[in-house]
């Protein structure tokens, strides 16, 4: 294991930060993998998952068990964890902007697309080592901006090489879910039998660059572009996992969690040796427009009836929100029928405020679909 640091430039003086990132296998020529955890950095469970993914790596590379590099982040984002307010973590938008620590990446389509005019040919191997080269020299290129833009360069520096990319992310209370692209369904299908997930959220563009996308949209672009001329691969898988809620931080937990994570690097020929076969079914795939959200009819007390997993009819009572004033039960019902993923952390609402996910099998919406 090699450890890697990135510093970044204090945002004032007499301040700094680093990134840091474990290397496993470095420059094995097998398929290769980077994970990280943290982004928002008030989700824990997947920093955890991860500490426990380290002792499986450390352990399969003295072995000789690894055939292609794995670069893991345990914190992706160590401005946000300094993000506190009257004993609460925040560290999910950047205080600074007010922007979502997960969008705004860089585009590589954009930033490297003219540049590959002349270095393509037939051969779609040597293509995908032309364009990976492109973004990596596009991402030297950008200036650093603010120490958020910074950050966000340096986590792509790191990950766009990868034939796998894993984002752990948590929600507040939740199923194990997972958002990936429509661009390789044999890939969602396995992680999903490795790890357990049972649903998938799917989306070729959901709209404000979160770091998934960041690495799944340029190759969809470039095939758009260059396509009809030269083969373009996928290039890269790459999925937000949702491992759970906030409060789901538990070692026995993020042990399990990490053996199927490692059984899941194994099934794609990152690992070679005797590691566990999937064992779980296949995910439900539902389109991430189809996903509805239910509202809070009045500000109050909230009180559910239904729990995250569970599939809803559309127009069922999944719970109420109670006037404390009035006394009045105003019931929370299922925008659609489908499977209710997601639910708000907090106990009291607004009137007209997001309290939960319904995921539906039809489309329903356009534009930006991810929350932010």
């Amino acid at each position: 294991m090699i450890e890697e640091r990135r510093s970044l430039a204090g945002a004032s003086a007499g301040t700094s930060r680093h990134l840091t990132s474990f290397v496993f296998g470095q420059g094995l020529p097998g398929p290769s993998a980077y994970l990280q955890a943290g982004l928002h950095a008030d989700e824990m469970p997947g920093v955890l998952i991860l500490q426990h993914l380290i002792l499986h790596l450390e352990a399969a590379e003295a072995r000789g068990d690894l055939r292609g590099e794995v670069r893991v982040v345990p914190v992706a984002n160590p401005i946000g964890l300094t993000h506190w307010a009257h004993g609460k973590p925040l560290g999910r938008h950047d205080q600074d902007s007010l922007r979502n620590f997960n969008r705004y990446y860089p585009e590589l389509a954009t930033l490297a697309g003219d540049r590959l005019e002349g270095r393509l040919t037939d051969d779609m191997a040597a293509n995908t080592a032309v364009i990976r080269a492109a973004f990596a020299e596009a991402l030297a290129e950008l200036p650093p901006g603010t120490e958020a833009e910074e950050m966000r360069i340096a986590l792509m520096q790191w990950s766009h090489r990868a034939d796998h990319v894993l984002d752990l992310h948590c929600d507040h209370w939740a199923m194990l879910h997972f958002y990936a692209s429509p661009a390789r369904p044999a890939d969602t299908s396995l992680l999903a039998r490795c790890t357990g997930a049972g649903l998938a959220l799917i989306e070729s563009v959901s709209g404000g660059n979160a770091f998934d996308e960041a690495h799944t949209v340029p190759w969809l672009r470039l095939g758009e572009r260059y396509g009809e001329r030269f083969p373009i691969a996928a290039g890269c898988f790459s999925a937000t996992l949702e491992y759970r809620g906030q409060f789901d931080v538990d070692d026995d937990l993020a042990a399990g969690d990490a053996a199927r994570l490692i059984a899941f690097l194994a099934a794609v020929g990152v690992l070679a040796g005797d590691y566990p076969e999937p064992a779980f079914p296949d995910a439900l795939q539902l389109p991430l427009a189809g996903s509805a959200e239910v509202l809070a009819p009045a500000g109050g007390v909230v009180t559910w009836i239904s729990s995250p997993g569970e599939t809803v009819a559309e127009g069922q009572v999944l719970g109420h929100v109670t006037d404390p004033m009035t006394r009045e039960r105003h019931p929370l019902t299922a925008p659609v029928g489908g499977i209710l993923f997601r639910q708000e952390l907090w106990r009291s609402c607004l009137r007209g405020q997001g309290l939960g996910h319904v995921a539906g099998a039809e489309p329903a919406r356009r534009g930006n679909l991810l929350s932010d």
